[in-house]
């Protein structure tokens, strides 16, 4: 049973994770400003201190570096919004250089960018659910539910699993040493 109200109320966020679907992202022309406020909106959850998931140099770098289509004229539309999302996500688990390679595979494995990033959202739900919601039920063992995972979605449902498997374990990590360095606090006070 967990103990740990922290990691149960941190489980909670986790698992009611969404991330906007591309029929719903902004359907304009914005600036990178407004794409970075999008952005850092979009992945809160992953925010931890005042640690910058994504600035103007990084976009910029993922244009030169052929990770996304260049704006036109300074603006940028939906897909740059969908690609700074996956990429931003995916950096937390994969280096730079697959990513492209990664994102490259699922556009043509979905046919399209839009397929390919609802899909994206769709199998980083799903794993987060999976594996924030075995938390909250506060069973001991703790059980990882069977998933069936098409062949085409093998690549996509993995690396969103291996990422919140990545933010479950620094959060158990996290509230360990909380709760050691508590302790030790209060070891260590004068009680006489």
């Amino acid at each position: 049973m967990i103990h740990n109200l922290e990691l149960y109320e941190y489980s909670k966020i986790m698992s009611e994770v969404k991330l906007t679907l591309w029929d719903n992202l902004p359907d304009f022309a914005i600036y990178c400003d407004q794409l970075l406020q999008i952005v850092t909106d979009e992945i809160s959850f992953m925010q931890i201190d005042d640690e910058k998931l994504i600035t103007k140099s990084m976009v910029n770098n993922y244009v030169k570096w052929g990770m996304m289509p260049k704006p036109v004229k300074k603006k940028y539309e939906k897909i740059h919004i969908a690609y700074v999302i996956v990429i931003t996500i995916l950096k937390q688990i994969l280096p730079i250089s697959k990513i492209k390679n990664g994102i490259q595979l699922q556009v043509a494995l979905q046919g399209n960018e839009k397929t390919a990033y609802d899909s994206f959202c769709e199998a980083f739900e799903e794993s987060m659910r999976k594996v924030f919601v075995p938390i909250l039920e506060k069973s001991s063992p703790y059980l990882l539910e069977e998933r069936e995972i098409k062949y085409e979605k093998l690549a996509i449902s993995s690396i969103t699993t291996s990422l919140s498997n990545k933010l479950l374990t620094e959060k158990i990590i996290e509230t360990k040493i909380n709760k050691n360095n508590n302790k030790d606090k209060s070891e260590g006070e004068y009680h006489g």
